[in-house]
């Protein structure tokens, strides 16, 4: 009997000690799971306006923005008229995106605007889309977005004079998004952690 007293704490103890790694990992891998989507469409939009790309990235771009806004968007609403009207509203929304894009990048308009110009106007229209998509869908983190994507136009103008400065902003720019999105997810994940381990 006391072989087995002590052959079971010993596990227990065993188990003791890997939890709070197990548990830190968790939280992790949680906030991970949960904001990359809006992390990729921060670098993604970020990484067209850098390096110049051309208007097929940006027409790639507007419908993988739209399917992650309608994706993290749909937990929010219940029913399927709510569910209908928001398919309808992000819809709605990217495709008066799009249009305003093939206007900026059409052959009238190219001979006005610069390739820096074009490409500033069409961040403009990307972080206004994102921001109404965040607002359509009930989702914070996308409202986030746009408004991060807002503070980069400005930015962007002003480090174009510098490589080199460029890219330290945008490094800078995602890392304190990265950072006040896994402070609040670290903040809210320790509470469940505990009462579940409680539990």
């Amino acid at each position: 009997m006391d072989n087995n007293a002590g052959s079971f704490t010993i596990p227990a103890a065993a188990a003791t000690a890997p939890a709070l790694p197990v548990s830190q990992q968790s939280v992790f891998l949680q906030w991970f799971q949960h904001d990359i989507p809006f992390i990729a469409m921060l670098l993604l939009a970020l990484v067209g306006v850098v390096f110049r790309l051309p208007v097929t990235y940006w027409g790639i771009l507007i419908p993988v923005f739209a399917i992650i806004s309608g994706a993290e968007g749909w937990q929010n609403f219940v029913t399927r008229r709510e569910r209908y009207a928001l398919v309808l509203g992000v819809a709605l929304n990217w495709c008066a995106l799009m249009l305003a894009m093939y206007l900026l990048y059409n052959d009238g308009v190219k001979g006005v605007l610069n390739a820096n110009a074009t490409s500033l106007a069409m961040m403009v229209l990307l972080a206004l889309g994102t921001f109404v998509a965040g607002v359509q869908t009930r989702v914070w983190q996308i409202c986030a977005v746009g408004g991060a994507l807002f503070l980069a136009v400005p930015a962007l103008g002003w480090l174009d004079q510098s490589p080199l400065l460029l890219v330290a902003g945008t490094v800078v720019i995602i890392a304190l998004v990265g950072f006040v999105w896994w402070v609040t997810q670290r903040r809210l994940g320790p509470p469940a952690r505990l009462g579940g381990a409680a539990a």
